[in-house]
């Protein structure tokens, strides 16, 4: 009796972890079909990065967001506020004709900055791949934000406001020769800012005759809204106006707010009708569930990974290595779409027997790509078939939670057109045609741990990761590339792609190599790190004025608002003082032991200088921030 009860229970725990294997794994059936097509992919985007940073870390940077996550468009903000790193584009209104521009009272110097530490070599490295780069200028205007509100004579006189634009445009094009794809003529209009839809209009029919007298080809980008409700709002208060939708070329919209969904269908709708594309540009809590929904509900070509593929400016401070790239937490979701999806494909029809399983289907040339999105609830391993394949080899690779991608291998599909592929929960798969050619692996860790040294430390670790679309055997290569004078750097295994190093034991800057091969090729990374003698004071950053930016008498004060940086982590203090006054001035600091300080008191016109102290527990660093008053 005993032995039967034993059998009997060991019997329902068997057939109770069969069920349960069983029910966390779901047989789906996706159909793929070519027939049904919707909007061609014009391009994948970002915000250009708004301070400069070591040419290492920067060059790697646009590397991986042109040809790992695959970004060929830029927004550019132009230049605007007033921080210690310069000031807007036209800081006080250039002269009195808006017909006649005088250059000296635009900002070119830091536009010309800014252009050639990222705009010129990010469009020749889109270039460089073959495929088209693609610009759009889009100036904020906050009365809040450390944009600063409209100019009076910009908000005044629309033909200022063409002035504006038309300089920053041309500056561009001349001399950079870089013409702006799209131009908006704000962002995020009717947020915190003056531009309502009849503002809007004023401006656009100020600029866009000026724009094509220049011989300028450029289109504007509309409504650029704060969320796709707004928008709809902005394009049904100008919708009957044909002669701005001469000028409109592309259809924006931002994420925030809740319940987009419908109000995205009503854009994709209007602009399907119009023959115009539609553009996802801005929302800083994206998932890979805002890129399906925008892009089979709101139809987008284009679409925009807000602050990500830029440098990581705290980490920089220290190293320059690949951990000074800040992808965000869903860069490799990111990237099973817009590494594989490419200007010019077009998203086709895919349907799925399980709705938990998000499809996207595109097609180039001929090839299709596949994106099956098992991220949902409930979380499950899915057995999915796919059908409708063209005949041909395909490479196949997924990215699990936040973990770096992985290839699986290739996999042959005949005439039936069908593949049978396991889907681990909550991952991103991703099925793409493979060339003929066998492709080189694929680096996507390369650093040093820690990110940086203190002596008397002297020793770390290196390490690289890589993957191979064919599954080839991977070797690896570590080398000494450069180190201070009389530093001896040992690499104790650098075959392995982790290993240590030791010897780093003079303050400087050291650098090394690794080299990734699958037989037939060999891809290369560099890992920059610095050794420290002491501890690092802090790095004051983005320090400026706001609300308001531009000061007049009758406003009487500002906000005094900065950051800082330190690479220990240390903790920081701030302490505001006021340097210099014009005479007579009476100014008043109400929080100065605060980052962010309002200030009273200015009344009397002129410059009003005033200092940011911030310090750890053993350095205080300085900057000074000055603020001009107006009568």
């Amino acid at each position: 009796m005993m032995q039967m009860k034993l059998f009997a229970l060991v019997l329902t725990v068997v057939l109770a972890l069969d069920a349960g294997c069983l029910g966390a794994q779901t047989a789906v059936q996706v159909n793929v079909d070519r027939s049904t097509r919707y909007q061609t992919v014009l391009g994948w985007g970002k915000a250009t990065p708004w301070l400069p940073a070591p040419k290492m870390l920067r060059d790697q940077c646009i590397d991986r967001a042109v040809n790992d996550l695959g970004l060929n468009r830029l927004r550019f903000e132009g230049l605007c506020g007033n921080r210690t790193s310069g000031r807007s584009w036209e800081w006080l209104n250039d002269n009195d004709d808006p017909f006649d521009i005088n250059w000296s009272g635009f900002n070119t110097k830091g536009l010309d900055a800014a252009v050639i530490e990222w705009l010129i070599p990010w469009k020749r490295a889109v270039e460089a791949r073959g495929e088209p780069f693609d610009l759009y200028v889009s100036p904020s205007f906050f009365h809040g934000g450390s944009s600063g509100d409209v100019p009076p004579w910009m908000l005044a006189d629309p033909q200022e406001y063409a002035e504006w634009a038309v300089a920053l445009l041309l500056r561009l094009r001349d001399v950079h020769g870089i013409t702006a794809d799209y131009y908006c003529i704000c962002n995020e209009a009717g947020n915190d800012n003056a531009f309502s839809p009849a503002v809007v209009a004023r401006m656009m029919r100020a600029l866009m005759p000026r724009l094509r007298e220049l011989g300028f080809s450029t289109a504007i980008q509309f409504p650029e809204s704060i969320n796709a409700h707004v928008a709809w709002q902005y394009i049904q208060a100008l919708r009957d106006d044909p002669q701005l939708w001469r000028w409109i070329g592309l259809i924006s919209y931002h994420w925030y707010g809740a319940d987009n969904q419908s109000a995205m269908a009503r854009l994709r709708e209007f602009a399907r009708q119009r023959g115009l594309p539609t553009a996802q540009t801005e929302f800083m809590g994206l998932t890979i569930d805002h890129l399906y929904d925008d892009m089979v509900i709101g139809g987008v070509s284009f679409w925009e990974v807000y602050g990500l593929a830029g440098p990581d400016y705290k980490a920089a401070l220290s190293h320059v290595s690949s951990t000074a790239f800040r992808g965000g937490k869903w860069y490799w979701r990111f990237r099973q779409v817009s590494h594989y999806v490419r200007p010019g494909s077009v998203r086709i029809q895919a349907t799925a027997t399980d709705a938990a399983l998000r499809c996207l289907a595109f097609e180039r040339g001929g090839r299709v790509t596949v994106v099956l999105i098992n991220t949902g609830p409930p979380q499950a391993r899915r057995v999915v078939t796919v059908t409708g394949l063209p005949a041909g080899t395909y490479g196949t690779c997924h990215c699990v939670g936040t973990n770096a991608y992985q290839e699986l291998g290739l996999r042959n599909v005949g005439a039936d057109g069908r593949l049978t592929i396991n889907v681990a929960a909550d991952s991103v798969l991703t099925i793409y045609p493979h060339p003929v050619a066998n492709l080189p692996p694929t680096v996507t860790q390369w650093r040093s741990e820690p990110d940086f040294l203190a002596l008397p430390r002297s020793s770390l670790q290196l390490c690289c990761a890589a993957t191979d679309p064919e599954l080839d055997e991977l070797s690896y290569n570590w080398s000494v590339v450069r180190t201070p004078r009389g530093a001896r750097v040992a690499i104790h295994r650098p075959d392995k792609a982790v290993t240590s190093a030791d010897g780093l034991t003079i303050a400087g800057e050291y650098c090394f190599a690794v080299e990734v091969s699958d037989g037939r090729h060999t891809v290369s990374r560099k890992v920059l790190l610095k050794v420290f003698a002491e501890n690092q004071p802090p790095a004051p950053i983005d320090v400026h004025n706001r609300i308001p930016v531009w000061v007049t008498v009758n406003d009487g004060g500002t906000l005094l608002r900065g950051g800082a940086m330190d690479i220990e982590n240390d903790p920081l203090t701030f302490r505001w003082s006021v340097v210099r006054t014009p005479p007579a001035a009476s100014v008043t600091l109400h929080n100065p032991a605060e980052a962010a300080c309002r200030v009273t008191g200015m009344t009397v016109p002129g410059d009003y200088v005033f200092r940011l102290q911030v310090s750890d527990p053993t350095h205080t660093v300085s900057i000074e921030h000055t603020v001009p008053v107006y009568p």
